[in-house]
């Protein structure tokens, strides 16, 4: 164990966990009506609950994809998903469904909250503001192939929930199409593009097999998803 001089970086670590745990109670995809009957029966995700959710899906595609793992730092790809929505554990998230609808995230505050969750840990909270910073980028200027696996299985893992959980998603295929076009198809076809550039064929097929089985759920779920833009 690391010598400490003092307990205060252990009781920092407490007081950060203090706040993290509001995360559990802070809950998405408000506002977003084919997930209605799901929130109202109290099958609502939390903050935590997505968090876990992208970790679990990379701890099982890691061993699907074993080319595309054996080219990341994994344990960094798992601490970016465990902190990626910190900043929304008093912030709040703002839905997709809202934010094609012309809802502005929340950003700025999200990171504020962030660095005063962490102020106490200035050597932690220089790291984690800084993976928040490559998370938030726009994607066309990511290149780091841990943070673009982390967003990966953030819009797999949440576009999986809405369709396990989602009632009448047919008739909400034009905004869902829309998120779509935005999260999945975007983050996909960036990811190949840096795969392709490193020459990595390989992972490259992994990657569009996992995309194509994705789109074969989406639209078995009776969802109109123009898919022309996609490089699968």
């Amino acid at each position: 164990m690391i010598p400490m001089a003092n307990k205060e970086p252990l009781e920092s670590v407490y007081q950060l966990l203090s706040e993290s745990y509001k995360g559990n109670w802070q809950y998405r995809w408000k506002d977003t009506p084919y997930l209605e009957d799901a929130v109202k029966s109290g099958k609502v995700e939390s903050v935590v609950g997505h968090v876990w959710g992208t970790m679990e899906f990379w701890f099982h595609l890691r061993r699907l994809c074993p080319k595309l793992d054996s080219l990341v730092d994994t344990i960094e790809v798992y601490e970016i998903l465990l902190n990626h929505d910190l900043g929304e554990t008093n912030a709040g998230d703002v839905p997709l469904y809202r934010k094609v609808h012309g809802a502005k995230d929340n950003k700025e505050g999200e990171r504020n909250d962030l660095e005063q969750m962490s102020d106490r840990l200035p050597g932690m909270q220089q790291k984690l503001l800084a993976w928040f910073d490559e998370f938030e980028q726009k994607i066309e200027k990511v290149d780091k192939l841990e943070v673009l696996i982390a967003k990966w299985m953030d819009t797999l893992q949440g576009n999986h929930f809405a369709l396990t959980l989602g009632k009448n998603l047919p008739e909400y295929s034009k905004p869902i199409n829309g998120i779509l076009q935005i999260r999945f198809v975007a983050y996909t076809n960036r990811l190949l593009e840096i795969l392709e550039v490193r020459n990595e064929l390989e992972a490259v097929n992994e990657v569009k097999q996992v995309a194509q089985h994705h789109v074969e759920v989406i639209k078995t779920a009776g969802i109109d998803f123009d898919t022309s833009k996609l490089r699968i």
